[in-house]
């Protein structure tokens, strides 16, 4: 069973929520892993046992909250921490996805997505999409259809109905298909 990791920050719980469906399809060697405001220390991510952990895992799918048109700054702290891992090659040949969430239909969730693209690609990892078409394409209702904004290069999921914390129905199946597709082809390339 392959390790994964999750790894998230969520400022209202709508992107948790996407996180905790994604580790619920990811199955049991799924690990969920938010980062907290306590590991931010004057603007810097500290937590050496957060990254050592990471450093373990066969895949680590990496999620953010969209604000402002890109992933929120706690997230990018970790990102930057990062750096040392990049430079021992340390996640080289690892799993990786992303997903993010904002209040708007789009909200400029591309940008995150492919800013998280770009963290796996610079760490060598191998990136995993998603490969559901887009449900409003199949006629799908809003509420219900799995990968309604139409997003390839990883999970888009958006506040219902401006309520905190709170993801469609279809958006749960989107981030529960997508971690299974995660485990399954971390199965495969990393047994």
């Amino acid at each position: 069973m392959p390790s994964i990791a999750i790894v998230v920050f969520s400022g209202t719980g709508t992107t948790l929520r996407v996180a905790e469906a994604i580790t619920e399809g990811a199955g049991p060697g799924a690990v969920l892993m938010p980062i907290q405001g306590s590991q931010i220390i004057e603007g810097r991510f500290k937590d050496d046992a957060f990254l050592a952990r990471l450093d373990g895992m066969d895949a680590i799918v990496f999620g953010a909250a969209t604000y402002m048109g890109g992933p929120a700054a706690p997230f990018k702290a970790f990102a930057d921490a990062t750096g040392g891992r990049w430079f021992q090659r340390t996640w080289s040949g690892k799993v990786a996805g992303g997903f993010t969430a904002s209040g708007s239909p789009s909200g400029d969730k591309q940008v995150t997505l492919q800013y998280l693209q770009t963290l796996a690609m610079q760490h060598g990892q191998i990136w995993v999409g998603q490969d559901a078409i887009a449900g409003w394409m199949l006629g799908q209702p809003q509420d219900t259809a799995i990968n309604f904004l139409g997003s390839h290069g990883g999970v888009m999921a958006r506040q219902a109905n401006d309520k905190g914390g709170v993801i469609s129905p279809g958006d749960t199946a989107t981030a529960k298909a997508y971690g299974a597709r995660i485990a399954a082809i971390t199965a495969k390339l990393r047994g």
